[in-house]
């Protein structure tokens, strides 16, 4: 039982080390917290389809993304606090977010990684091992938060970006939902290196291909941003999805090279 307790406590130790490298290494605590928000705009490719999409983002976990489809405007919502919300076209009629897709909608808001602030956020984080990914090494920690959200975070050996995430939900009726999302082209954004390449699988299966052309730290926002608009007046104009904020706004607004 001792050496059992020993290595428990050694693997809880070295995850505790490698969560606080990788802060540092993608900036350091004090960039982190001012990174209180962003707006980014990019495309969401699936098979042959491209969607042009622009969302906004802030801690601890709220967040709007708006789709350009067929000449309309998806809206897709939540505050951190309400229901999901989906609004059909500017000024079109709100619903709340089917229930297929709220539960995911919601889990994968989240600002930070389950490595910034791990303890207060409710994540207990245990080294893995090592392994690779894409041919580089990688070392791996478990995070798990109220026994029905786990991930498994693959870091790069030599940077500490986190490259890989397989992540495993456990639904109110049971069902369990596993993704594999894979994280690539890191480029500071306000000094917090983020990445702006973000492909999703389930199993085989691909289900999200991003790439964010620009992303601007902690832009200007309405206060209401993230709640359903109670009525078409309520609801903003949307901006063109394909320009990037005003030269000059933001020094830190990245636009994808040619």
């Amino acid at each position: 039982m001792f050496g059992f307790s020993a290595t428990r406590g050694w693997a809880d130790a070295a995850a505790a080390d490698i969560a606080r490298i990788h802060v540092e290494a993608i900036g350091g605590r004090d960039r982190v917290e001012r990174l209180e928000s962003f707006r980014a705009a990019g495309q969401s490719r699936l098979g042959e389809v491209t969607l042009d999409f622009q969302m906004w983002a802030a801690r601890p976990r709220s967040i709007r993304i708006e789709v350009m489809m067929q000449n309309q405007t998806l809206i897709q919502g939540w505050d951190g606090s309400g229901e999901a919300w989906i609004q059909g076209g500017v000024g079109g009629e709100v619903q709340p977010m089917p229930e297929n897709v709220k539960d995911r909608f919601k889990s994968e808001s989240e600002f930070d990684t389950p490595l910034v602030n791990p303890e207060e956020r409710g994540y207990a984080l245990e080294y893995a091992g090592e392994d690779e990914v894409g041919g580089r090494p990688v070392v791996k920690l478990l995070a798990t938060r109220d026994f029905t959200d786990q991930s498994t975070l693959y870091l790069a050996a030599d940077t500490y970006f986190i490259v890989r995430q397989d992540r495993v939900r456990i639904a109110p009726d049971g069902s369990r939902t596993a993704t594999q999302t894979y994280y690539g082209d890191f480029r500071p954004v306000l000094g917090v290196i983020m990445p702006h390449q973000i492909s999703v699988y389930e199993g085989e299966r691909l289900t999200s291909d991003v790439t964010l052309n620009w992303i601007e730290p902690n832009p200007p926002r309405e206060d209401d941003l993230f709640r359903a608009p109670s009525s078409a007046a309520d609801d903003k104009e949307v901006e063109d999805l394909k320009a990037p904020p005003a030269e000059g706004q933001s020094d830190s607004i990245l636009e994808l090279a040619d």
